[in-house]
C-alpha cells in the first residue's frame, strides 16, 4: 500500500511539474522523499525540480548524490551538464556534455537524439570563456524573473525572462517560465503557445510539449465560445 500511495505522490509530483506548478510539484516529491530518501525517482524528480526553480545549489545535492548511488549514464551526465552550465561552472559543464553526447542513448536515432542540438551548442558556449560570460548575465535575468513572478510583477517577470533568452539562445526554461505567466496569470494563450513554440524549437523538452499542447487547447477553448 505504501508503495502504491508513493507511486501515486510521485504521479501527482510530475503532473505539477509539468504543468509549471514547481511549489505543488514539491510539496508531492517531499512526500515521497520523506518514505525513501535515496529513491533513484526522488533523487531524479528533486534534482530536476531545484534546478528548475534556480536553486542550483540543491540540485547538484540531489544529482551527485544519484551519480554516487546509481552510477554514471547519459541522464546523469546531462542533468549535471545543465548544473555546471546554471552554477558558471563552465570547465565542468562542457566536459559533461561532452560525455552525455559520446552515450549511445544521444546518438543519431537513440531515445535522446532530439537533445543533440542544445547539448552541442551548450558544448560549443562552454567550450569559450568569453561567450560563457553572456550566460552569467543571463542566468542573473532568470533569477530576477522567479523573484518578479513572486512578487505577482508579471510583465516584468516576462521582461527578465526574454533578457534572460536574449544572451543566451538556449535558455528554454526562461521562455516556458514567461509562457506560463502568460497562460496561467495572464490569461493569454495566443501570447503564452508563441512562448512555448520557441522553447520547444530549442529543446525538445517534455514540460514544454505538455506546456505548449495545453495552450493550444486553451486557444481552441476560446474560439469554441465565440
Amino acid at each position: 500500500m505504501q508503495n502504491f500511495f508513493a507511486m501515486l505522490q510521485e504521479r501527482f509530483g510530475i503532473n505539477a511539474y509539468l504543468r509549471g506548478n514547481y511549489d505543488a510539484a514539491e510539496r508531492w516529491f517531499r512526500k515521497v522523499e520523506a518514505r525513501d530518501p535515496d529513491s533513484l525517482s526522488v533523487l531524479r524528480n528533486l534534482g530536476v525540480l531545484m534546478l528548475a526553480k534556480g536553486d542550483a545549489e540543491a540540485a547538484e545535492r540531489y544529482l551527485l548524490k544519484e551519480e554516487k548511488l546509481y552510477g554514471k549514464s547519459f541522464h546523469r551526465h546531462a542533468g549535471l551538464a545543465d548544473l555546471a552550465y546554471a552554477l558558471g561552472k563552465r570547465k565542468e559543464a562542457a566536459k559533461r556534455y561532452a560525455l552525455a553526447l559520446q552515450e549511445p542513448e544521444c546518438a543519431p536515432g537513440g531515445p535522446a537524439a532530439a537533445s543533440r542540438p542544445i547539448m552541442e551548442k551548450r558544448l560549443a558556449i562552454a567550450s569559450d570563456e568569453k561567450t560563457f560570460e553572456n550566460t552569467r548575465q543571463a542566468m542573473r535575468h532568470f533569477q530576477e524573473g522567479q523573484r518578479l513572478k513572486e512578487e505577482k510583477k508579471y510583465e516584468e517577470a516576462i521582461a527578465a525572462f526574454s533578457a534572460s533568452v536574449d544572451l543566451d539562445g538556449t535558455n528554454w526554461p526562461g521562455l516556458n517560465n514567461a509562457g506560463s505567466i502568460a497562460l496561467d496569470l495572464l490569461g493569454d494563450p495566443e501570447r503564452a503557445k508563441a512562448f512555448f513554440q520557441r522553447a520547444f524549437d530549442i529543446s525538445r523538452n517534455a514540460q514544454v510539449a505538455a506546456n505548449l499542447d495545453l495552450a493550444s487547447k486553451r486557444i481552441e477553448k476560446q474560439g469554441a465560445k465565440r
